[in-house]
């Protein structure tokens, strides 16, 4: 029989792996409702999925990181968070190694190439990384297991990601089943991402606990503006 920590580490894995999976039903939708990769739709999904995160992440996560440990360990954790992802991102984005969806013309003269859609997949993993890490870190945070309202918000503001992304590699020449494998690799790494972010705080003291869980949690308010 499974034992506590086992089960939490499951669970870690289990919900941000189903937070990912937006990717999957992202690109169904891109597929057989071609409509929805229009700007404006991709747009109106984005930002409530942004405006989902933002709150899930205040209530769930700062929230409880003041609370348990007070002012100054939340404070120096959504400081470092935000500003390391920052900088982390305009690293990537200079080298050229990533692409995103507000980045890239979908709706160019010429669809985009094979390395454009690759560094836009590149990108959403990326992305998904702080998503999944915050999602195994509330299974210390929150009384009765993992925030629900979290992994129902990151699998909303993946939807839009998971429609531009598809819209593109389908305009590059590729086919729907290449694309469903790249996104199940998606699934894969959130799910892998949820156990380190679990593992991150087990055992922690109450003021580690808050200042790794704010470090994530301004990573992911961050990434909604960039």
């Amino acid at each position: 029989m499974m034992d506590h920590v086992g089960q939490h580490i499951a669970q870690a894995a289990l919900y941000a792996g189903f937070a990912q999976a937006s990717f999957i039903a992202g690109a169904l939708l891109a597929w057989r409702v071609p409509t929805l990769t229009r700007p404006l739709w991709i747009g109106l999904i984005m930002a409530f999925g942004a405006g989902a995160v933002i709150s899930a992440m205040s209530i769930d996560l700062v929230a409880v990181s003041y609370r348990e440990a007070g002012v100054a360990p939340t404070a120096f954790g959504v400081l470092v968070g935000g500003l390391g992802y920052f900088l982390f991102i305009r690293l990537l984005d200079r080298s050229g190694a990533i692409e995103s969806i507000a980045e890239a013309d979908l709706e160019g003269p010429r669809p985009p190439t094979a390395r454009e859609g690759r560094n836009l997949l590149i990108g959403a993993a990326v992305d998904g990384a702080p998503e999944s890490i915050a999602i195994g870190l509330t299974l210390h945070m929150m009384a009765v297991g993992v925030s629900a309202a979290l992994v129902g918000a990151v699998f909303v503001s993946g939807i839009p990601q998971a429609l531009g992304i598809s819209a593109a590699l389908l305009a590059s020449g590729a086919r729907m089943r290449r694309i469903l494998v790249r996104f199940s690799g998606l699934v894969v790494l959130g799910a892998a991402f949820g156990v380190v972010g679990y593992q991150l705080l087990e055992g922690a003291p109450h003021d580690v606990t808050a200042v790794r869980s704010e470090e994530h949690t301004s990573e992911l308010q961050s990434r909604q503006y960039l």
